[in-house]
């Protein structure tokens, strides 16, 4: 599957604003990078990322 570099940056921009919005409404920063984390460790767990995600899946 080929990489569509705009694509990655325009995610990238997107993470960046949801983490900024997120830490301006008052979620501590600490919190967001062990949700992050926590993620990550899914995906790397499942090998792919789910297109939902439930209580199972977690």
């Amino acid at each position: 599957m080929a990489v569509d570099f705009d694509e990655v940056e325009q995610a990238e921009d997107q993470l960046e604003q949801l983490l900024v919005d997120q830490a301006e409404a008052g979620v501590p920063e600490i919190v967001l990078v062990g949700l992050l984390r926590d993620y990550a460790d899914d995906i790397e767990h499942l090998g792919y990322v789910p297109r939902m995600w439930g209580r199972n899946d977690r």
